[in-house]
C-alpha cells in the first residue's frame, strides 16, 4: 500500500541548516558543472561593509557613519571524504591562487553565485577525531542575488532523430516570461511548454536546429536569466 503525507502548506516554517548546500563550478565559466563539497557540516556565508565615519563638527555631538564598500565571504567546515569530487579542486585553487566559482543552494532551490578566493584552508586530524577541512572563500565582486536554478545546464541530442528536451527549474513555483534560443524567442505551447518547475522544448523545435552547440536562454518572471546549452549530433 502506498502512503503519502500531508505536506504543511506553511510558508512559515523555518529552514534548517542542514538544508543549505555549497557548490563548486567544476566545468567552466560557459558551462558549469555545480560539484556538491562532500561531508559538508556547515558553509557560513557573511556579509559586510565598510563604515566610514562622516561626522562633522555640527553633527550635535554624535558620530554619523555611512556604509561603504561592501564584501561577502564563505566559512566553509567539512569531514574529509578523499573520495570527494569537489576537494582537488579546492586543493588546486589554494595551491595555484585561482579563483573558484562557488553556488550556495538554498531549500528552496533558489542559488546565490560569486567568484572568489580561497583564503584560508586547512587540515584537521585529531587522534581521538574526525578528519576536517576548514576554510575560508573572501569574494571577489557581488555575490548575485538568489535566483531560480536549472537542470541539465547541458543536453545532447540528435537532428536525425530529435526529442523533446526537458528542463527542471527550482523553485516549482518560479514563473518564466520568455524563452529564447541563440537569440531567438521561442513561442510557448508551439515551441515549448512550462508547468510546475518541468520546461519542454519540444522534439520539433530541437530537430530544426542546425548541428553543433546552441545557447538556451531562460527569463524567469522575478528577471533572472538561466542558461542552459543544446548540442546537436547528426
Amino acid at each position: 500500500m502506498s502512503i503519502t503525507l500531508p505536506v504543511n502548506p506553511s510558508i512559515s516554517s523555518a529552514s534548517v541548516g542542514k538544508d543549505f548546500l555549497l557548490k563548486i563550478n567544476t566545468g567552466t565559466a560557459g558551462s558549469p558543472v555545480w560539484t556538491i563539497v562532500g561531508g559538508q557540516r556547515s558553509a557560513d556565508l557573511s556579509r559586510s561593509a565598510d563604515s566610514i565615519d562622516v561626522s562633522h563638527k555640527t553633527s550635535g555631538g554624535w558620530k554619523s557613519s555611512k556604509a561603504g564598500l561592501r564584501g561577502w565571504s564563505i566559512d566553509l567546515d567539512a569531514l574529509v571524504l578523499l573520495s570527494d569530487a569537489a576537494l582537488p579542486y579546492l586543493e588546486m585553487a589554494f595551491q595555484t591562487g585561482a579563483e573558484v566559482n562557488v553556488q550556495l543552494l538554498y531549500p528552496d532551490g533558489t542559488v546565490q553565485a560569486g567568484w572568489g578566493s580561497l583564503t584560508d584552508f586547512s587540515l584537521k586530524t585529531p587522534h581521538d577525531g574526525e578528519a576536517s577541512i576548514s576554510g575560508t572563500i573572501e569574494g571577489n565582486g557581488a555575490l548575485a542575488d538568489r535566483a531560480p536554478s536549472m537542470t541539465p545546464l547541458l543536453v545532447s541530442g540528435s537532428k536525425g532523430t530529435p526529442a523533446d528536451a526537458v528542463f527542471s527549474i527550482t523553485p516549482t513555483t518560479a514563473t518564466i516570461s520568455a524563452v529564447k534560443i541563440d537569440g531567438s524567442v521561442l513561442t510557448i505551447t508551439t515551441n515549448y511548454t512550462y508547468a510546475t518547475g518541468t520546461l519542454t522544448v519540444k522534439s520539433a523545435t530541437i530537430g530544426a536546429l542546425t548541428i553543433g552547440s546552441h545557447t538556451m536562454e531562460v527569463t524567469t518572471g522575478d528577471g533572472a536569466t538561466l542558461t542552459a546549452v543544446i548540442t546537436l549530433a547528426a
